[in-house]
C-alpha cells in the first residue's frame, strides 16, 4: 500500500508539474497572441519597406511544415509506436521518391485498374508538394482527359490539405508562414478576430495577399482586379461585399506610392456605403485597425472626392479625417467643400486649430443654398461656417454669437444650411463676426 500510495503521489506530482508546464506554455503562447494595430499615419510606410525588401521567409517555413507532423506524431504506446514509425517511414520512402517514380505514379492515374489508380494517387500524395510539379503539368498538357482531371484531383488535395492543415494552426494562434500576413500583422496587429478575418481576406483575394510583400505596381494590379471581381459579385452575381473585400481595397489605399483614379476612389465608395463597414467598425477587435486604415486611406495626397470622404468621416465618426480637413482648407476652393472640412473641424478639431479657421472670416461666398427661416430669405457663407467652428473650437455656445443654436449638431460639428444670415440685411452676421473676433481672436 504504501509503495503503491508513493508512486501514486509521484505520478500525481508529476501530472501537476506537467500541466503546469503546458499551461505555462500555453499562457506563453497566448501572450504572443496579441499584437497592438499601427497607426493611420504610420501605414504607408510599411508598403514602402515591404516594397524595397526580399523576403525570404518561405522557404524556411516548408521546412518547417515538412517536420511539423513527425514532432507532433509521437504516440505513448508500444504498439502506436510501431505503428506511428511504420507510417512514417513509409512517408519518408513516398517523400524521397525520384522524379521517375513519381512520373511513374503520374502515368498510372491512366490505369484501367482501379487498385493501380488508388494506389498512384496514395503514392503522388504521400510525396506532397515534390509532386505538384508533374501532376499540374500533366492536369494541363496530357492528351486524356480523365488523367487530367485526375491529376488536377490529387494536386488539389495536396494542396487543399496542406493549406487547410496550415490554416488550422495558424487560426490557433501558431506562428505560420502565410502570403501577406507579415504586413497584415503589422499593420493591423494581432489576435483572434484578426486572424479569422486574415484567412478570409487570403482565401478571397490571394493575389492582395501576395502584393502586400510585393512592390506598388503589384498592388496596383491587384487593386484593379479586385475592384473588378467585388463590383461583378456586386452587380452582376447580386453579392453583398464582405468585410474582407472591403479590408483588401482600403488596406492596398493605404499604399500612397500606388496610384488611384477618380473611378477606383468612386468604386471604394461604393463598397463603404454597404453593410461590411458597419460590421468592422462595431467589431470590438476590428474597429480599431479599421478606423486606422480609413486614416491612412483619407490622408492621402491625391484624394479627389473631398466631399464624400468627409461625408463618410462625419457619418461614422472618424477622428482620422481631421488632417484631411486641415489641408482640405489649403487646397480645396469649393465653397460647399470648405463648409465640410470646418463641419468636420468642428467636431473632431481642438482650439490650436483655430489660426487655420479664422481666415475664411472675411470669406463671403455662398456655402449653402438660400432657404426661408423665420419668414426671412436666409443663405449661409463660408464665413459663417468658419464661425461656427471657431465658436464650437473655444467650447462656446452658438447663441452666444447670434448664430442658430439649433444648428448645433453631435455628429456633424453643425449643420451649414441652419447658420446662415438674412440676405437682405448683413448687419447681424457683421456684428456676430466683430463679437466673436473681439472675445476670441483677441489673445
Amino acid at each position: 500500500m504504501d509503495a503503491r500510495s508513493s508512486a501514486q503521489d509521484a505520478e500525481t506530482d508529476s501530472s501537476s508539474e506537467a500541466a503546469e508546464a503546458t499551461e505555462a506554455d500555453a499562457s506563453t503562447s497566448r501572450a504572443s497572441y496579441s499584437r497592438p494595430f499601427l497607426a493611420s499615419d504610420k501605414i504607408a510606410e510599411v508598403f514602402r519597406e515591404s516594397g524595397n525588401s526580399e523576403t525570404s521567409g518561405g522557404d524556411a517555413e516548408e521546412g518547417n511544415q515538412s517536420g511539423a507532423p513527425e514532432d507532433g506524431a509521437a504516440a505513448s504506446g508500444g504498439d502506436q509506436d510501431a505503428g506511428a514509425q511504420e507510417a512514417r517511414s513509409q512517408a519518408a520512402e513516398e517523400s524521397e521518391a525520384t522524379l521517375e517514380e513519381i512520373a511513374l505514379w503520374v502515368d498510372q492515374l491512366g490505369s484501367v485498374e482501379f487498385a493501380a489508380r488508388e494506389q498512384a494517387t496514395a503514392k503522388l500524395r504521400g510525396v506532397g508538394k515534390r509532386a505538384l510539379p508533374v501532376l499540374e503539368r500533366t492536369s494541363r498538357d496530357h492528351p486524356d482527359l480523365e488523367v487530367r482531371m485526375r491529376a488536377s484531383d490529387v494536386a488539389k488535395g495536396i494542396t487543399g490539405g496542406e493549406t487547410a492543415g496550415r490554416i488550422d494552426a495558424f487560426l490557433a494562434g501558431n506562428d505560420v508562414s502565410l502570403d501577406g500576413w507579415e504586413v497584415f500583422q503589422t499593420i493591423l496587429g494581432d489576435g483572434v478576430r484578426i486572424r479569422e478575418l486574415f484567412v478570409d481576406f487570403l482565401m478571397r483575394h490571394e493575389k492582395v495577399a501576395a502584393s502586400l510583400e510585393g512592390t506598388s505596381k503589384d498592388r496596383e494590379s491587384a487593386f484593379q482586379q479586385t475592384i473588378v471581381s467585388v463590383q461583378r459579385g456586386m452587380f452582376v452575381e447580386q453579392r453583398t461585399p464582405t468585410e474582407a473585400d472591403l479590408i483588401a481595397l482600403i488596406l492596398l489605399a493605404n499604399d500612397h506610392d500606388m496610384p488611384i483614379t477618380r473611378v477606383e476612389e468612386n468604386a471604394i465608395f461604393t463598397v463603404l456605403r454597404r453593410d461590411a463597414t458597419a460590421k468592422l467598425l462595431t467589431d470590438a477587435q476590428l474597429a480599431g485597425p479599421f478606423r486606422a486604415m480609413l486614416g491612412g486611406w483619407i490622408s492621402r495626397d491625391d484624394v479627389v472626392n473631398r466631399q464624400e470622404i468627409l461625408w463618410f468621416a462625419l457619418s461614422w465618426d472618424l477622428a482620422e479625417t481631421l488632417p484631411l480637413a486641415m489641408n482640405t482648407l489649403e487646397k480645396e476652393t469649393d465653397p460647399i467643400t470648405l463648409g465640410m472640412a470646418l463641419q468636420a473641424i468642428a467636431r473632431f478639431g481642438e482650439k490650436s486649430d483655430v489660426p487655420g479657421v479664422a481666415k475664411f472670416l472675411d470669406d463671403s461666398r455662398p456655402a449653402s443654398e438660400q432657404q426661408y427661416a423665420g419668414g426671412k430669405l436666409v443663405q449661409a457663407f463660408v464665413c459663417d461656417a468658419a464661425a461656427a467652428a471657431i465658436i464650437l473650437l473655444n467650447d462656446r455656445s452658438l447663441a452666444e454669437f447670434g448664430l442658430n443654436e439649433a444648428a448645433e449638431h453631435p455628429k456633424y460639428g453643425f449643420i451649414v444650411q441652419e447658420i446662415g444670415f438674412p440676405i437682405e440685411d448683413p448687419k447681424p452676421r457683421q456684428e456676430a463676426i466683430e463679437k466673436l473676433k473681439k472675445e476670441l481672436l483677441s489673445e
